[in-house]
């Protein structure tokens, strides 16, 4: 598992993401390898305390390493990150489906506010393809950087409380 993390084109591309600028609305890192750093460390962080075992763990530290990938190719959607993936030869389908739901927060959010949340079809498709658990944790790693800090992000606190209110999510520790 996690062959894309051993490759020479990943640890290549890895590299590059030093160059990357950030939204600094978004981020207070100064490029997405420091960012990606931050998150892998916050990532280790709140597994420890929430007693994850030693594979989510590895899980974690590698979603943190290769979520923001696909931001070398100039783009910040994480179809750009499986994209590359691929090229890294890292097909396994539990662990692509973090990097490609890594983000859905977002565009949730944004349906919601617009009155049309995502369906309860939705989320069961969703749970059927990914640990809710390890993904809700990886989002408040991964707004690690985040100005305000992890709860300042509504499309965040928002997905956390209906994971939650559906029994998906039940992280005690995440400050």
């Amino acid at each position: 598992m996690f062959t894309a993390l051993n490759t020479p084109a990943f640890q290549r591309d890895y590299a590059q993401l030093a160059k990357v600028t950030l939204n600094p609305e978004r981020h207070t890192a100064e490029n997405a390898l420091t960012h990606c750093e931050m998150v892998a460390s916050r990532a280790l962080q709140l597994a420890d305390l929430n007693g994850c075992p030693e594979q989510e763990k590895r899980t974690l530290e590698a979603l943190a390493k290769v979520h923001d990938i696909g931001k070398i190719n100039g783009s910040a959607n994480p179809e750009e990150s499986l994209k590359n993936l691929s090229l890294y030869g890292e097909f396994e389908e539990s662990f692509v489906n973090l990097v490609k739901y890594h983000d859905i927060n977002l565009p949730w959010y944004i349906s919601k506010t617009k009155g049309q949340p995502p369906s309860d079809k939705a989320w069961r498709k969703m749970a059927s393809k990914v640990d809710v658990q390890l993904l809700c944790l990886f989002m408040i790693a991964d707004r690690v950087d985040c100005p305000g800090g992890w709860t300042a992000n509504k499309a965040l606190t928002w997905f956390l409380e209906e994971a939650a209110e559906r029994g998906y999510y039940a992280a005690v520790l995440t400050q």
